[in-house]
């Protein structure tokens, strides 16, 4: 279904829908990066059916067994849209429109066995009958059986000890000369005529029930299949505009897989006949898995006319066509390969003369048949159109061709459409300088070979010479060829030639040096990063030593708080002596220490030399008590934890 809505889809002629086109391929790809595929690979055209049930007819069971499947997929569809809806409104929008009864899908379901018959389990009454018809046809194969086998019926009287079913009814093979003997009712004969296939009177009667019985079932299953039949012909307009929906979810799908192929970008869309692209790509050559060379190609409002040359083999016509079918993909709500940025407008025709169209049946020479085409798009040059002309006027003489050429291309630019035209005339290539409708590009030649890379505002030269020295043309030709182009022609074309090369060694460097500062760029950030670093790590010592110098602050106010109390409490020339000296020792506290012994002391003993490390010192174990020592620091005892003091130097034992 999607399949055929595709190849039935005609290009957008509304900027708005080719909009909502390119908005729901966007969701389809959302979705399926949040893991999210859209399930529209189940979904059956339920259509046909659903219509034929709507007007009465008996389905199948086969059919609707589809029908069943075909409605579930639907309701899974239409669940996963409207829990996609957050990022897929668009998309949730037509899924609102899937509206089927699930009922119905439920009772179909369970009407059928996995098998696909009616299910037994479901209809009771169903299972009777076939219960009742299976006696029925052991009672009349145990009877046969004991016929065949037994004395009863000798072997003159049958063909052979088996039998069968001819006409649905159980026989046994009877010669022929046996049919006089009443044995039962004939149901036909061999094709010899030796044989005739006898229904023995003994299940003449079981026969007939067995065939009452069956006639019966085929009554209840009919009944049973015309109910569901009934059932989901009742919804046949939901199911309609449900497939409907679907194709319309199966077509974006489709749009999104395009562009996953195609590495494609949803481009910018106006209604200005603006194409500009970045790093574009025929669609054609991604799709055959070619290297392709991407290109910036552009034409618009401002210079309306693009005159494309350069050597034959470079691209040019690559690069025609790759305008004109990103410009169609647009027209049919598709991404282009292209990267993100590039613009392309919705034009309402797209039109080309390529290719050679002559024909014998309508006496068309190729200039002439050229000549048709580019009659055809004169008469027709509107705005809004996206015109190509490749090798415009070629084919004939040069002067007269290119001056034919230039009358074309400003009676279009006066006309309105956007114009690109590929040309190797001269005359055309410079029309840019005096007419600002035109703009130029070139194909890129560097050293004697195409690169396929477009080079805007750049008029290239043919080298009709350099390819023809390239696929081997003899020398002798190539010198006369030169010769008798002329020296002036002949040295227009080395100077331009020169200047391909220039341009072309002026493109390396450029890379070169672009990668240069690329590089710079990335050392240059390497080292912002690492002086980062560096500054955080100081600013971190910065604060760790500040906070130290404020602890150590902290202490020796503590400390000299004590001594003046104790100066206070029994003042003496001694005492005072004694603070002097204790001052003294704690002034090493707004000192940052020094690089002095810091190994633990491991057990003290009076008379070692220790320093505390807040308070400072130097000072001298008076006495230990397991893990509190006593220290006198100048005249002044204070007491410490052992982990508080480091060792200057063991007393002398």
């Amino acid at each position: 279904m999607g399949a055929a809505a595709v190849r039935a889809a005609a290009p957008f002629a509304d900027l708005s829908d080719v909009g909502l086109a390119l908005d729901r391929c966007d969701e389809v790809l959302a979705l399926e990066a949040e893991g999210v595929p859209v399930p529209v690979g189940d979904v059956l055209d339920l259509r046909a059916d659903t219509g034929r049930a709507a007007k009465g007819i008996v389905l199948e069971p086969n059919e609707l067994r589809a029908a069943a499947s075909g409605l579930r997929a639907l309701h899974e569809l239409a669940r996963v849209m409207a829990e996609g809806a957050p990022f897929a409104p668009s998309l949730a929008e037509v899924g609102s429109r899937i509206s089927v009864d699930r009922a119905t899908a439920d009772t179909l379901e369970a009407a059928f066995d996995p098998l696909g018959e009616l299910s037994g389990t479901t209809y009771p009454e169903l299972e009777a009958l076939r219960a009742a018809i299976a006696a029925l046809q052991q009672e009349v194969r145990a009877t046969l059986d004991r016929l065949v086998r037994g004395d009863e019926l000798g072997d003159d009287l049958l063909q052979d000890r088996y039998w069968t079913v001819r006409d649905g009814r159980y026989v046994l093979p009877v010669r022929s000369h046996a049919k006089r003997w009443d044995l039962g009712i004939v149901h036909g004969t061999s094709n010899t005529g030796q044989t005739v296939y006898v229904e023995p009177h003994a299940i003449v009667q079981l026969n007939n029930e067995m065939r009452l019985a069956e006639g019966r079932l085929r009554a209840a299953e009919y009944a049973i299949l015309a109910e569901l039949s009934r059932q989901l012909g009742a919804g046949a307009d939901d199911v309609e505009v449900a497939v409907e929906a679907a194709i319309e979810i199966d077509v974006a799908v489709s749009r999104a897989g395009l562009a996953r192929r195609l590495d494609a970008r949803r481009p910018a869309v106006g209604d200005c006949e603006i194409i500009r692209m970045r790093d574009a790509r025929h669609p054609v050559l991604v799709l055959r898995g070619v290297d392709v060379v991407a290109n910036d190609l552009e034409v618009g409002a401002e210079r309306p006319v693009l005159v494309l040359s350069g050597p034959n083999a470079g691209g040019k016509t690559v690069a025609l066509k790759t305008f004109a079918l990103c410009a169609e993909l647009v027209r049919h709500g598709l991404f282009v390969p292209a990267a993100t940025g590039s613009r392309v407008d919705l034009f309402t025709t797209i039109r080309a003369v390529i290719g050679d169209r002559q024909t014998v049946e309508g006496d068309l020479s190729s200039f002439h048949a050229h000549l048709v085409g580019l009659a055809e798009l004169v008469d027709g040059a509107a705005p809004g159109q996206l015109l190509l002309v490749d090798e415009i006027a070629s084919g004939t003489d040069p002067a007269q061709g290119a001056a034919l050429g230039q009358a074309v291309l400003e009676r279009l630019a006066e006309r309105g459409p956007r114009v690109v035209a590929t040309t190797h005339f001269a005359a055309l290539k410079g029309l840019a300088a005096t007419d600002d409708r035109f703009a130029v590009a070139a194909v890129e030649v560097m050293e004697g070979r195409p690169t396929y890379r477009v080079l805007p505002g750049v008029a290239g030269e043919s080298h009709a010479l350099a390819v023809g020295a390239r696929v081997g043309l003899p020398g002798a030709v190539l010198d006369r060829a030169l010769e008798l182009l002329g020296s002036q022609q002949a040295e227009l074309g080395r100077l331009l030639r020169e200047l391909d090369e220039e341009r072309g060694r002026a493109a390396v460097a450029t890379a070169a040096a672009e990668r240069d500062r690329a590089e710079a760029a990335r050392a240059t950030a390497v080292i912002s990063e690492r002086e980062e670093l560096l500054r955080n790590r100081i600013r971190d010592l910065e604060q760790r030593g500040a906070a130290a110098f404020l602890e150590r602050l902290r202490n020796a106010e503590v400390a000299i708080g004590r001594v003046v109390a104790d100066l206070q409490r029994a003042p003496s020339h001694e005492r005072a002596r004694a603070a002097r000296t204790a001052l003294g020792a704690l002034g090493s506290l707004a000192k940052v220490e020094d690089d002095g012994p810091t190994a633990h002391p491991g057990r003290l003993e009076p008379g070692d030399r220790v320093r505390h490390v807040r308070l400072g010192g130097p000072g001298e174990v008076v006495a230990v008590d397991g893990e509190n020592v006593e220290i006198r620091i100048g005249s002044l005892t204070l007491r410490a934890r052992a982990d508080e003091l480091v060792l200057v130097r063991r007393a002398a034992r």
